[in-house]
């Protein structure tokens, strides 16, 4: 017997209405046999209806049709390479003085450099998340020698 937490993508709970829409089952039993089986993961009933439409005007495809307008993920290899050189020009720079460089949007460069490219802002600094052990090891060596500069 399956979980009753069980995971499936859009395009197969959409095959699943597909394929019980196409045995004739009504559109109440197919959503509680989706809610039965998939629980909290099954498509709201608002979802099964809208693609049980689109099914009776004769779909067959049930993947996202294309949309026009921007794609929704401005993250492009270039203006990922954008950024990342110019944060390595100057690693104190700010999301809107990179933007304002750059002309990428500030809402755009936030996750480019968070996500892509790894990094969080510590104290006025941009870093890499992750240190390898040179970095670390880098860092100690600095710290300690303030420390023994402040202590003269």
């Amino acid at each position: 017997m399956l979980e009753n937490n069980v995971n499936m993508d859009k395009f197969e709970k959409r095959s699943v209405i597909k394929y019980l829409f196409l045995k004739g089952i009504s559109d109440k039993a197919i959503h509680d046999d989706m809610l039965a089986t998939l629980s909290d993961n099954a498509p709201a009933y608002s979802v099964l209806k809208s693609w049980l439409a689109e099914f009776k005007r004769r779909r067959n495809n049930v993947e996202d049709e294309h949309r026009s307008g921007r794609p929704k993920d401005a993250g492009s290899i270039e203006n990922v390479q954008i950024v990342n050189d110019t944060l390595k020009e100057d690693i104190h720079l700010t999301i809107r003085h990179i933007a304002e460089t750059t002309d990428i949007r500030a809402i755009t460069v936030y996750p480019i450099v968070s996500d892509y490219l790894g990094m969080k802002k510590v104290s006025t600094r941009w870093v890499p998340r992750i240190l390898t052990d040179e970095q670390k090891q880098n860092r100690v060596d600095v710290c300690t020698d303030r420390l023994c500069r402040l202590q003269a």
